[in-house]
């Protein structure tokens, strides 16, 4: 059915062009013709007093042979343009049947009418022209060609684009959590990622872990940090070391929590920056208003287990 349409469409436009051609190319030969005529009708014209025609008033019969050779000379300077002239004869002699591509025009001189016969005989369908079509109907073959390659580029583009639209919606968020290059990223834009320090990658980590596996433990900062998330953050930093990211010693996690809880948050504000909603999946809660870091706010993760993240390198 493809084939059909392109062949179709290629046979339209070979005839569109072919008829704007046939039209112009005409048009411009009919021109052609009619100033050659024109200037044909002048030589003639002024050279009709020099012709020996016959004569009816004076009883003169004219120089029948002289009149050939002239008409021989004028058809030997318009050759090559399809015009030729048949007969020139006075107006009392004229009595010939034109043939279908012989015309007259007609003289007056001073004593009398004549009437010139011209003949016009040119192929349409000549090399050049031939040659044109040809050129033509490669033009649109090509631009066929360019036209599909155009709307399927179209096709593609607005099925890739329609595709990426509802990519995030058709499936769920993965945070993406890369121990080979200390990185965070997301599923959504996997392109889009963001490096963590040590410190704060390995305690983040603990404290996924730790919260998935403790749901209903509370993490305040006027306390210290559980010796099980410690162990768990030591754990993820002895891998870096295994992956050659650092040889120092290992940091002290319970330091300056709430500077590696900011760090932390800001590399998910930048993550999950197009996906809003699902930062109170992944993000730890920060403490608003006097009293804050009172008994009643938590940093723990409390909906990480409704999320899911991928650990790269564990």
């Amino acid at each position: 059915m493809r084939k059909l349409v392109s062949s179709l469409g290629v046979f339209i436009l070979f005839i569109v062009f072919s008829v704007v051609f046939y039209i112009s190319t005409t048009h411009k030969q009919q021109q052609v013709n009619k100033l050659q005529i024109t200037q044909i009708e002048k030589q003639i014209a002024l050279d009709l007093p020099l012709l020996d025609l016959s004569n009816e008033l004076l009883k003169h019969s004219g120089n029948k042979a002289a009149l050939q050779h002239y008409i021989q000379t004028v058809n030997a300077q318009i050759q090559g343009t399809g015009i030729q002239v048949i007969s020139i004869v006075p107006k009392h002699e004229f009595n010939l049947s034109l043939k279908a591509d012989e015309f007259i025009r007609k003289l007056n001189s001073n004593n009398s009418v004549v009437f010139i016969v011209l003949s016009l005989k040119q192929a349409y369908f000549s090399a050049d022209v031939v040659t044109i079509y040809i050129l033509l109907f490669g033009i649109s073959v090509l631009l066929m060609f360019m036209m599909k390659q155009s709307i399927t580029y179209q096709k593609n583009k607005k099925l890739g684009t329609e595709q990426d639209s509802i990519a995030p919606e058709s499936k769920s968020l993965t945070l993406v959590i890369d121990l080979k290059s200390k990185t965070l990223s997301n599923s959504y834009y996997p392109e889009q990622q963001v490096a963590l320090a040590n410190k704060p990658l390995c305690f983040y980590l603990a404290l996924v872990e730790f919260c998935t596996n403790n749901p209903e433990v509370k993490l305040n900062h006027n306390k210290n940090v559980p010796e099980e998330l410690l162990e768990l953050a030591n754990k993820y930093f002895y891998r870096l070391v295994e992956l050659g990211h650092t040889i120092r010693k290992r940091p002290n996690f319970n330091n300056s929590l709430e500077k590696t809880l900011s760090e932390i948050r800001a590399a998910l504000d930048d993550v999950l920056n197009d996906c809003p909603e699902q930062k109170e999946l992944y993000y730890p809660p920060k403490a608003f208003g006097e009293g804050s870091r009172s008994r009643m706010h938590s940093y723990g993760l409390v909906n990480v287990s409704q999320g899911n993240i991928e650990i790269i390198g564990k």
